[in-house]
């Protein structure tokens, strides 16, 4: 008996162990993988002289360091470095950079980092982006109105231009392999804001039109037989001449979307909960969308961006994480991350991670 009385544990002993078993529990459940970095496979830094822009692209990134532009793979390794000048804007895409100032516009192919345009347009430029087959390039035309110019692989103009007036160009791109143009516009001159889709074939003939008034538009997505349009209040499918499916309607009021793979033939999307994208404070709440499927999470640290990529969801925390959801599964993955970082640029084809920190590129392997 007296054995039996000293084998027995006190209350504090017991309250400690009752504490390690939850905590231990907890990060079970969490996923958060104790390998640290080495979970997470390989870091590489790139220091840059000064960081005036970093643009993810499937392959790697683009970044500007005020007098130069240069393209870094997802290994680490600078593929080409092109002396633009200061002052440039610039945007990178799969195919290539359009970078300009003022009128002037240079078109770099990705691949090889070698000029396939340089000259200047009718006006100043808003924007540009190069495509597959075409480029496109919004310069001002008025005090509200601009015009968008495409051009074909040899930098020729092609007419006729696409006249914007009293509309601002929210955004604009190309699909069906490249071969059509789409561009998105507001026009706020009404009683209530209007949002239009309108689609090209560029050099030949405007294609269709879809005209939203029961809600404003921010994204559309290209399907190989559909357009999916997101707005405040629904996800919208269209086929190509601008007819809806209304069974395929998503309402989505009080999310927003942060990301998609815009590259997926189904993408899949992932939209922050409005107070949290909104107001300041770090997202936690999670819905992850791909055709009907429709999924809400909660992820365990509060996250400063969203990075869709493939079928997973990336999650970056301030507080030093890596989070990793997918649809179907409801378990959040949590793996630490090797370096501190202050911007999340984006995540390549291959899951490596772009991260900055100041001046510093860190390029993080992702599970």
């Amino acid at each position: 008996m007296e054995r039996g009385r000293n084998a027995k544990f006190s209350w504090p002993a017991v309250v400690l162990i009752v504490l390690i078993v939850c905590a231990i529990s907890y990060l079970l459940a969490l996923g958060i993988s104790k390998g640290g970095s080495n979970a997470l496979g390989n870091c590489k830094v790139l220091s840059l002289s000064s960081n005036q822009g970093v643009q993810v692209t499937s392959q790697g990134f683009v970044y500007y360091d005020g007098g130069s532009l240069g393209m870094v793979n997802a290994q680490g390794n600078t593929r080409w470095s092109y002396m633009i000048g200061a002052g440039c804007d610039f945007c990178a895409t799969d195919a290539g950079v359009a970078a300009w100032n003022g009128n002037t516009l240079t078109l770099i192919e990705m691949d090889k980092g070698v000029t396939t345009y340089s000259g200047t347009m009718e006006g100043k430029i808003i924007s540009a982006k190069m495509g597959e087959k075409y480029s496109a390039v919004v310069v001002e035309a008025g005090e509200n109105d601009s015009t968008i110019i495409l051009l074909d692989a040899s930098g020729r103009k092609m007419t006729p231009y696409i006249e914007m007036e009293e509309q601002m160009v929210v955004d604009y791109g190309f699909f069906s392999g490249g071969t059509l143009f789409w561009e998105l516009s507001l026009d706020a001159s009404g009683t209530a804001p209007t949002t239009k889709i309108s689609t090209y074939q560029p050099g030949r003939s405007h294609r269709g039109n879809i005209t939203n008034t029961d809600q404003v538009l921010y994204r559309v997505l290209f399907q190989s037989s559909r357009i999916l349009c997101v707005g405040e209040t629904y996800v919208k499918a269209y086929d190509y001449m601008g007819t809806e499916n209304t069974a395929a309607r998503q309402l989505v009021y009080g999310w927003y979307l942060a990301d998609a793979d815009a590259a997926s033939e189904n993408p899949l999307m992932a939209f922050a909960a409005n107070a949290q994208y909104d107001g300041g404070s770090s997202i936690q709440d999670v819905r992850l969308m791909r055709g009907e499927e429709s999924q809400i999470v909660r992820f365990p640290f509060g996250c400063k961006a969203l990075s869709v990529r493939g079928d997973r969801v990336y999650g970056f925390s301030t507080e030093g994480y890596v989070m990793i959801a997918q649809l179907g599964k409801q378990r959040v993955l949590a793996y630490q991350l090797p370096v501190g970082m202050d911007e999340v640029y984006g995540v390549t084809k291959d899951n490596t991670a772009i991260l900055g920190f100041g001046n510093d590129v860190y390029l993080v392997s992702l599970p």
